[in-house]
């Protein structure tokens, strides 16, 4: 790949939703070409990506519904695709892609490490992907805090008996649809029924714990999860929902997903989602257990503004990749991206 001109690294941004708009102002703001955008929001269809993104310029790229329209007509060299968490959703998108030979990123969280939850879906991606030539990676926040920060202050730490996490996420951040999901509202019973006694899908740490395991050299011997609700003690407005929330009521959920690996650590993170109070921000938290203790947190993390970093931090990387499906652990520490972005490429040839 030749980058003779800072606008030579080029990008399709697949959802043009909250972290789709923000990541347009990353993507311009670090010299990369936006080539196209898709979505299928009514609402911005064939609108600038500089007016939505707030911007106050015309790029000439508008969003388009139809993938086909903007896919077969650029020459990109990357896709961002901010969708759906779980790759049984993500799979057709990432497919309209990696079929054109267009390397991926997406921020679905599932694809951080989705070998043992989805492992149908990565093999047939993985194949297709070595044979376009092209690279599928899943990033975002969970890659630098949540895997890559305790593997690092892992390294001054002599024994390790346990690694025990807690991260947060405010639910209102991310529509109704997750605030459903995370029992916004529901009544103990309701909750027992709809979400303890069929949470069959992984939680979002449940991936972050596997390849936390694989970037420190541990194999896998059992990764279980379980849902714990949160409840109001008082009434609480949801703007998602449009709604008060009564006092016992869920106001969203702990998923804790244990990770049990075969040389004796274990590894134990409790992810919240719920809605917040107004004084309350995002969890970043991890105890390493041996010798010696450690502890670390990040106060109240932008869990959005970094997910988005993360993401267009990552795009050299993920061209500069193998092609096939490569998890984050197989990728270099994430860095910052100095702009503009060609520079950063280190003589990145095509696949």
């Amino acid at each position: 790949m030749n980058h003779g001109t800072w606008d030579q690294v080029r990008v399709v941004m697949y959802g043009c939703g909250k972290m789709g708009r923000i990541m347009i102002r990353y993507l311009m703001e670090k010299g990369a070409r936006i080539v196209g955008a898709i979505d299928t929001d009514e609402s911005i269809i064939d609108r600038d990506i500089g007016e939505i993104a707030n911007l106050n310029i015309s790029t000439g790229i508008k969003v388009k519904r139809h993938h086909d329209t903007v896919l077969d007509n650029c020459d990109a060299d990357i896709a961002i695709l901010a969708l759906q968490s779980y790759l049984p959703d993500m799979h057709k998108p990432i497919l309209e892609c990696v079929t054109r030979g267009i390397n991926v990123i997406t921020t679905s969280e599932e694809a951080l490490f989705p070998w043992t939850t989805s492992p149908s879906i990565t093999n047939q991606l993985d194949a297709l992907a070595k044979r376009t030539g092209c690279t599928i990676v899943g990033s975002g926040m969970q890659d630098v805090f949540w895997v890559n920060l305790p593997a690092m202050i892992a390294g001054g730490v002599h024994k390790i008996t346990r690694i025990e996490g807690a991260v947060s996420y405010n639910v209102e951040d991310y529509g109704i649809a997750l605030a459903k999901a995370h029992g916004v509202g529901f009544t103990a019973e309701e909750f027992e029924k709809t979400i303890s006694n069929s949470l069959s899908m992984p939680a979002y740490v449940w991936n972050s714990n596997e390849a936390l395991c694989m970037k420190m050299g541990w194999s896998i011997a059992e990764t279980k999860q379980k849902a714990i609700p949160v409840f109001a003690d008082h009434d609480v407005k949801s703007s998602t929902l449009g709604a008060t929330i009564k006092k016992g009521n869920a106001v969203g959920m702990s998923a804790v997903v244990t990770t049990i690996t075969h040389q004796g650590p274990i590894i134990e993170t409790q992810c919240i989602g719920k809605v917040y109070e107004p004084d309350e921000g995002d969890l970043c938290s991890f105890q390493i257990h041996g010798e010696p203790d450690t502890h670390f947190s990040v106060s109240k993390p932008d869990t959005v503004a970094h997910t988005c970093a993360t993401i267009v931090n990552r795009i050299p990387d993920v061209i500069h990749a193998p092609a096939g499906f490569i998890t984050m652990d197989k990728l270099p520490w994430a860095r910052h991206l100095s702009y503009p972005m060609f520079m950063n490429m280190d003589h990145c040839l095509d696949h």
